[in-house]
This record gives structure tokens, sequence and C-alpha cells, in this order.
């Protein structure tokens, strides 16, 4: 059997303006090396591999691997339902760094008070919320002062993989920063669990910055196994996705 695997890696972008954005910190890596290792482990049961990731990400380079370069939230939404619409994908690793917060206006402060002030009956929090005195311009002046951009949240991609393909084994990430091994496991754990994963790798960021990339893979029955830098990651990844293969 010839597998077709999708891989996400990197992390997005959100546009402020046509010069400005607000990214997710991620370089990528462990996308890049679980990529290279499902070729240099299983060549011959791969048909393709599609990488989906930001212009800046660490990318694989073998030819059954088709890059997909992505800038935001809604670019990756529109790939991600293409293929898995268009292709019967049968394994999506997404470990992609996907931003929860897109921009949805900005303002000033200025414009909000002189609003409030103009309209004293108004509902400030609608305001707020829905502020019709947006600067709009392809790139927002360096002398405006008080600057207010409110944000609006993404879709959830991972919660789209099973609805649009209930047969492709999904493998969710989580990271946390700075909290215990249970409750690391624990929400992962819910991750899985709201969005029906296979397998989910569990980070924390303190780890990962003190360049012991420690994560643990969680299976569905609860069990998980501990991995120790990316290569480890990659390699017992692999192994629990194909186990029962």
């Amino acid at each position: 059997m010839k597998y077709k695997i999708i891989v996400t890696a990197g992390g997005t972008s959100e546009r402020i303006d046509n010069v400005r954005k607000i990214t997710n910190s991620s370089s990528g890596k462990l996308g890049s090396v679980i990529a290279n290792r499902l070729i240099e482990l299983n060549d011959s049961n791969i048909e393709k591999i599609y990488y989906i990731c930001s212009k800046t990400s660490v990318r694989p380079t073998n030819p059954k691997i088709e890059i997909i370069e992505i800038v935001d939230t809604n670019d990756l939404k529109t790939i991600v339902e293409k293929l898995l619409k268009n292709e019967k994908i049968d394994y999506f690793i997404h470990s992609m760094a996907v931003s929860d917060y897109t921009v949805d206006f900005v303002t000033t402060a200025t414009k909000i008070s002189e609003s409030i002030k103009n309209n004293p009956n108004i509902d400030v929090h609608d305001l707020i919320c829905h502020s019709q005195d947006n600067i709009k311009a392809n790139k927002i002046s360096s002398s405006e002062e008080d600057l207010i951009i409110k944000l609006k949240q993404t879709p959830k991609i991972i919660s789209l993989i099973k609805k649009l393909s209930p047969n492709t084994h999904l493998i969710g990430f989580k990271l946390l920063d700075g909290v215990s091994k249970e409750e690391l496991i624990k929400v992962a754990t819910n991750l899985r669990n709201k969005n029906k994963c296979d397998l989910v790798v569990a980070n924390d960021l303190s780890n990962i910055r003190n360049g012991n990339h420690l994560a643990f893979i969680i299976n569905k029955d609860d069990e998980y196994i501990t991995a120790s830098g990316k290569d480890d990651i990659a390699l017992k990844l692999i192994g629990e996705m194909f186990k029962n293969a």
C-alpha cells in the first residue's frame, strides 16, 4: 500500500498591514525531521508527502516531498480543505504552530475616545468589538499613536481534519510552557479527545528552550512513551504510527 501523508510545520503569520505581521515562532525543524525520517524508513510505502510550511520554515529536500508554502491560517485552511477533499490522505501530522488569533481591525485610542464623546449613550463593549473608526491603509503610518489592534479567533484547523476525512490517521501536537508533566499530558489528552486524534505529541516550551526537546507521545488508550530530542521524537512517532499498519 502506498501512503499519502500531510506534514505541517513552522508557524503562521497574521497580517496587521502589508508590511507588519503577528507571527507564531516555530522553526519547523521537528516537522522537517519527521518528513525526512518517514522517507528514509518507509520509502517504498510512501507515494507522496505534502509538506505545508511557512516561508521561513526548515524544509526537507526529498523529491517525494511536495512543498506547499502558506502565510496565514486562512491559507492553511484553504490548502488543507483542498487536499482532504480531493486526495485520500492516510496520515496527517499537524506539527505547525497555528495562530489562535488574527487581526480583526486596527484603530486608535483617540478614535475610540472620540466616538464615546460624540455618542454618550453608545454601548462601549459593542464599540470596541465592532468599531467603524478603523485605520484602512496598506501600511499604517509610523506616526500613529496609541494603536489598538482588535483580534479575533482563527478557525481551528485540527478540528476540521477528521470532519473532512474521518479515516485519516491524525497526529496532533500540543505545546505548553512551564507546566508539570501531569498537566501537559492532561491537556494533550483533552486535545486528542476533542479532535479525535489517533496520537498526540505533547511538548513543553521550557524543555525546548533548554536544548532538551522532551516529548510524550500519547495514544488512544491513554498510554504514552517518552522521547528526547527531535530525531528520537520522529523515530518513536513513526514507530507508533505504523505499529498496526
